[in-house]
């Protein structure tokens, strides 16, 4: 039987290698990534991916002993799970986390507003100096070629009616299958989850509960140190000797997508040449690095808006409540005021309308509700429309409540970094990174003709402005494209500017903040912090001490860090590991220093405490009224 047959299973053992082949393109695309690529690692990361392509080996086998018809329902199977290991392979490159089921329902309930990042999945580079989709095409041929030749060889090997199988090749490939199912059972985790397999991983995870091997035993946490309390608490701290009086009748906050500070205030930008308006502002107002809770747009509103840290984890879950109370809230009911939005982004995208009316503005307007008539936008993407007929569209908005005697709570949402960084002045010749620092002078010309047109309309004094950047981006400075995944510097920091005309405010002790620190600030600024609304971060017109600033990545414990100035400290979930970086003497962030021993100990129960009091909060019912 063996003479007649070992075309098949030399046929079969070369097209289920084809298996193999996306996690050998993972583990090049990440070597230069800080993983480790000795031997028995690379040993461990294809332990998962030889089990499965042994036990595709084994049904290949038993079937077609019984029947060489099967032979199309094994290649078809093969196939499903080669583009599924395919486009898992990517998944990982871009957000370090292997596909799931979140992952997928996420990607499912946005798909029309995720569009316009194809481009980046597609055709970026993604191992070996190839494309994505250049991979695929050759996988495919692959593929074609290697159950072509099993097709052949299943032909020939059953002219004859097959003999029945000889038991020490059985007894032996169960034997394989055994070893290998023990060592991924036993086998400890990898940077990434490079270690799994997301067909079996299931399989593994099941034996390695029932027999407690890599059980999470976490000692009982200490309560986080950061929980929520009223703002009202911030009245028990001295004000900072500069603090204005609260005169303000109006508010203007500008959330800038994707902007990063790196790329307007960081060491070696020109920041008066290249973006004047927001070089004047930061040098009359108050300008601040900002530190995010979740390098995503939902989650940077959330924080911004409530002074909360947002939930983290890849669910929308800051949009779910129909009330939130907040700091707009306050100002409505307390200092006549109206709230109202403006924004170039798609309202419907992760239910931001919703999330919006929450918090107290009912009112959201899109571009196409504000443009002049017969006026297009210019450079739309599936995220949104382009910035050029966002602000000065809102004035007559804001002019019509300036005349019923309320002040204005304007809230903006421009499109303009965010990719595809498709703005006026940028061309196909430029990399990534200067489309996207264009995108950034467009905004800075833009709100500069913004302020011009509310100072002739008369809106202009009197009202405080508040620009902050929703998340950072990156641009491969640590491997890694866009945004959601990393708790580097990049990512994680945005510009904040507090800024009205004629006014000189307060001169903070600290220029380093976070995102949670708006609205107690917003609170104090229009006096309103008597108020009974919960925030975690504090009021920067008041004296504090030493801050430590906590984040988290969009994905569900794939990393997080805290910044305890001047060390910043990132922890990643599946190899359980812990780095430092000293941000004064590596603002680059790029000698990470193990940490270990009881300092490990101490820093990972601290973010794991982070982790799991943001998750109890957002798993609370909400009280009535709330």
């Amino acid at each position: 039987m063996w003479k007649r047959t070992w075309p098949l299973h030399i046929a079969l053992l070369l097209a289920l290698s084809l298996l193999l082949v996306p996690k050998i393109i993972l583990i090049g695309y990440f070597a230069n990534r800080w993983i480790d690529t000795s031997p028995s690692s690379i040993a461990l990361y294809l332990l998962q991916d030889l089990l499965l392509a042994a036990l595709v080996y084994l049904l290949a086998i038993t079937t077609l002993r019984r029947r060489k018809y099967s032979f199309f329902l094994v290649a078809f199977l093969a196939g499903a799970l080669l583009l599924l290991l395919l486009i898992d392979m990517r998944v990982r490159e871009l957000w370090l986390k292997p596909l799931d089921w979140s992952l997928i329902q996420y990607s499912l309930e946005n798909a029309s507003n995720l569009t316009s990042g194809a481009p980046v999945f597609l055709n970026q580079l993604a191992g070996f100096g190839l494309t994505f989709r250049f991979i695929v095409f050759v996988l495919c041929l692959a593929y074609l070629a290697a159950w072509g030749l099993v097709g052949l060889a299943t032909y020939q090997a059953f002219k004859r009616p097959p003999a029945a199988p000889a038991r020490a090749r059985t007894l032996g490939l169960v034997v394989l299958l055994c070893g290998l199912l023990l060592g991924a059972i036993f086998a400890k985790d990898a940077r990434y989850d490079l270690n799994e397999n997301i067909v079996t991983r299931s399989l593994v995870s099941a034996l390695q509960n029932a027999t407690q091997v890599n059980a999470s035993l976490h000692p009982n946490l200490l309560p986080f140190e950061q929980p929520a309390y009223p703002v009202s608490a911030i009245n028990t701290l001295p004000k900072l000797d500069s603090a204005p009086a609260a005169d303000f009748k109006n508010l203007v906050y500008i959330v800038m997508e994707s902007v990063r500070w790196n790329s307007i205030f960081g060491t070696e930008v020109n920041t008066a040449q290249r973006y004047p308006t927001f070089d004047r502002l930061a040098r009359e107002g108050m300008l601040f690095k900002s530190y995010v809770t979740v390098p995503h747009s939902s989650k940077g509103y959330y924080s911004i808006f409530t002074g909360q840290h947002a939930y983290p984890g890849v669910e929308i879950k800051e949009a779910m409540p129909l009330h939130q109370p907040g700091v707009i809230h306050e100002l409505q009911q307390k200092n006549n005021m109206q709230a109202v939005a403006f924004s170039s982004l798609f309202l419907q995208f992760e239910n931001m309308d919703g999330f919006l009316k929450s918090i107290g503005v009912a009112k959201a307007y899109a571009v196409a509700d504000i443009a002049p008539a017969n006026t297009l936008a210019q450079n739309n993407s599936s995220f949104g429309d382009s910035d050029e007929l966002l602000y000065t569209s809102s004035i007559p908005h804001l002019q019509a409540i300036s005349k019923t005697g309320k002040g204005f709570i304007a809230l903006y949402f421009p499109s303009a970094a965010h990719y595809p960084y498709d703005c006026t002045g940028t061309s196909a010749s430029q990399s990534a990174l200067e489309k996207y620092e264009t995108c950034i002078e467009t905004t800075d010309t833009l709100i500069g003709q913004m302020l011009e047109g509310y100072d002739k309309a008369g809106l202009l004094d009197s009202t405080l402005f508040v620009l902050v950047g929703d998340h950072g981006e990156s641009f491969g400075e640590h491997g890694l494209f866009i945004h959601n995944s990393s708790m580097h510097e990049e990512e994680v920091t945005v510009p904040l500017i507090f800024w009205a005309k004629g006014k000189t405010l307060a001169k903070p002790i600290s220029t380093t903040s976070q995102q949670t620190d708006i609205a107690p600030t917003i609170a104090d600024f229009f006096a309103v912090a008597d108020a009974p609304f919960n925030v975690q971060g504090i009021s920067l017109l008041r004296d504090h001490g030493k801050r430590v600033f906590y984040m988290s990545t969009f994905f569900d414990q794939l990393s997080s860090a805290l910044v305890e100035h001047p060390y910043k400290y990132i922890y990643e979930y599946s190899p359980d590991t812990l780095v430092r970086y000293h941000l004064e003497d590596d603002p680059q962030e790029k000698n990470p220093q193990p940490v270990e021993g009881d300092a490990f100990t101490t820093l990972k129960n601290r973010l794991l405490s982070y982790d799991a009091y943001q998750k109890a909060l957002f798993a609370k019912d909400p009280k009535p009224g709330e």
